[in-house]
Formats: structure tokens, sequence, C-alpha cells
């Protein structure tokens, strides 16, 4: 079962990862589901690079609170809370498939930096697509090129010392709760998570809205149809596409 999920996700992830992600949410409108956003808390630090997608992988840290001295997470002993730091590598390495590292910032947010240049190349190197956090980012110029799509709530050129905890519980970023394991996707809009029911459908559902807004478009921009008029064929068109997307909503795409 277990690894049925997982070639699942994979596909999923792979499908999905040139799509912006308003269709996606327009997709998951037309299957009558509804898929969580961030706030304007969260924005897009890299709105150059692709979308990403991804399966979360949760902790929080808090790196603003002063401790009187200033170390870096290497010099901590091995059973320090910073040990979590180290696991939560071996975790974004573990199954394979793209992982979105989501990091709750604990803490004064505005004035501590979650993640730099070298956490973002070491967590590309270990499997990520992106990172999301309600906390600051520095070295935005080389995260943007070691590729890793970023998500913060500002930037921030210091911070105290690491400390990590809760790994693998769920999380609050920009007004999004986010459970280890769910489907993240993301780009200059903001996040979103995939909510499972439509997890086998949202491929597809994407094409027809796809079609549906080239279509809608086309009538929304003919300058001799009246408004009313517009409104009515617009309702029309989506009728039938929700038609034909209930009736996929059945099937699999895997």
């Amino acid at each position: 079962m277990e690894g049925t999920l997982l070639a699942k996700k994979r596909k999923l992830i792979e499908q999905l990862a040139d799509s912006p992600t308003a269709l996606i949410c327009n997709a998951y409108s037309f299957m009558g589901y509804h898929a969580p956003c961030s706030d304007w808390s969260v924005r897009c630090m890299t709105p150059d690079l692709p979308p990403m997608v991804g399966e979360a992988v949760t902790i929080k840290l808090d790196c603003s609170t002063p401790d009187g001295e200033y170390k870096y997470e290497f010099e901590n002993p091995p059973d320090s809370g910073n040990a979590l730091y180290y696991q939560l590598i071996e975790r974004l390495e573990k199954t394979g498939i793209p992982k979105i590292v989501v990091i709750q910032s604990l803490g004064d947010k505005s004035r501590s930096a979650v993640l730099g240049d070298g956490m973002a190349k070491l967590f590309r190197a270990a499997g990520a697509a992106g990172c999301v956090t309600d906390g600051g980012v520095r070295d935005i110029h080389d995260i943007c090129k070691s590729g890793l799509t970023t998500f913060a709530g500002g930037l921030a050129p210091n911070h105290f010392s690491l400390r990590w905890s809760d790994p693998g519980s769920p999380v609050t970023v920009g007004g999004l709760t986010i459970e280890e394991g769910s489907i993240v996707h993301g780009d200059r809009d903001g996040v979103i998570v995939l909510p499972k029911e439509g997890w086998d459908t949202v491929v597809r559902t994407c094409r027809y809205v796809v079609d549906f807004e080239k279509a809608a478009h086309v009538i929304v921009r003919d300058t001799a149809m009246r408004p009313q008029e517009k409104q009515s064929k617009i309702g029309e068109l989506a009728a039938t596409y929700k038609e034909l997307i209930l009736e996929i909503r059945a099937c699999e795409d895997y």
C-alpha cells in the first residue's frame, strides 16, 4: 500500500510540475473541492523559478531568540536540538521524490533568517524542490541560483542559533496548515495544499479547465456581445465542462 501511494505521489508531482497554481485551484473548484492557500504574509521570493511541487516535510525553527553566544548549528553536540537538522536532510533523501521543506518560524519572525544560500544548496542536493517558511530568508540572489523555489515572509540578514523542533508535526505557515506528507504546490501567486480527494483526477481536470478558460476568454473578448449574453454563454460552457469533469471523478489517472 505504501509503495502504491508513493508511486501515485511521484506521478502526480511529475505531471503537475509545470502547471500554474491558479489552474490547479480552478481544477479543484470544478471538482467541487477547495484547495487551501497561503495568505499575503508569505510571498514567492524566487518568482523567476518554475512552479514548485512536492511532498511536504515539516519542522519548526526558532532562530530569533538570543542565547548570549552565537553558534553555528554544526558546533553543537550530536544530541542537541540541532541534530534534528541532519535528520531533516535524511528525511529529504528518504523516498526519492521531490520534497518541499516547510518551516514554521518561532519567535520574532521579522528579524530571523530561517534560510540562506548554504542551506538552500543542501536542501536541493538532498532532493528538495522548494522551501516554504513564514520567517525571513537571506542570500536571496544565491538562493535563486541554487534553483530552490522559496516562499518566505520577507528578507532578514541575520539570525541567532538555530533551534529545531517538532519534526513531522503539522505546521502553520502563512495561515496555511500543512501536514507532513501533503502535496504542496506553489508559484508566484502563492502556495496551496492539494486535497487528497482530487489526487486521482486533478491532472485530467486541469486539461478540461485549460480548454474551458480558452473558450471563455474568446467570449469575454467579443466586443459585439452584450455583458448579459457573455455571462449566459460562459455559464452554459461551465455547466458543460462540469459534467465532463464529473464523469472522470470516478476514474483514476494512475
